[in-house]
């Protein structure tokens, strides 16, 4: 899941989420707010109608505006100067912005795991100088040894992470496995469930 970091001014800010979500009609945004009381508050504006929510869930792309500190793509929203953030995707403001929504959701990339260098260091760097090189075009999230592929796999409900490679294995497997049952079709989704 794609997921963009929200920082700045309130007021900008819920200006700039009107005006990502109005410019990505063909999108399910969810916006996840962090209250004072560490409340958790989600949302999906936009013209969207319920059905299409349920329909379409997981969204396309986070907005977390929040003090937690993810690992993502921050956007600021501010009419003043900002800091160099190495991670910051783009500014907005109500009368400029540094890049269009629909550049920033192209930017933005799929949640890296949140780990540091001795938690896995698979790719030779942690996840936020990772998260840096990729918006600098220097790597990409496939450089990721967890970056989500197209094989899933839960246990009891809970999401495996799974390597490339574990999944390179699993998905050829099943492939392989499936293209000898009748109806099958390389360009649809396969899926299995196993119950005890």
């Amino acid at each position: 899941m794609k997921c963009i970091n929200i920082t700045g001014d309130d007021n900008l800010i819920d200006i700039f989420i009107s005006t990502f979500c109005n410019s990505l009609q063909n999108k399910i945004v969810c916006v996840i707010t962090e209250g004072e009381a560490r409340r958790c508050e989600v949302s999906f504006p936009g013209s969207r109608t319920a059905m299409r929510i349920m329909h379409s869930m997981p969204p396309d792309i986070f907005l977390l505006r929040s003090d937690m500190q993810i690992i993502a793509p921050v956007v600021h929203c501010s009419s003043g100067t900002i800091s160099d953030d190495p991670l910051l995707l783009a500014r907005f403001d109500v009368k400029e912005s540094s890049i269009s929504p629909e550049d920033i959701f192209a930017k933005a990339f799929n949640l890296l795991p949140q780990k540091t260098a001795e938690e896995c260091g698979r790719c030779g760097m942690d996840c936020r100088r990772l998260a840096e090189a990729i918006l600098k075009g220097e790597k990409r999230e496939e450089d990721c040894f967890f970056a989500p592929g197209s094989v899933e796999v839960k246990l009891g409900g809970r999401l495996v992470e799974l390597g490339s490679f574990p999944a390179g294995i699993i998905e050829g497997a099943v492939r392989g496995l499936a293209s000898s049952l009748k109806g099958y079709n390389e360009n649809e989704d396969i899926s299995i469930t196993i119950r005890s």
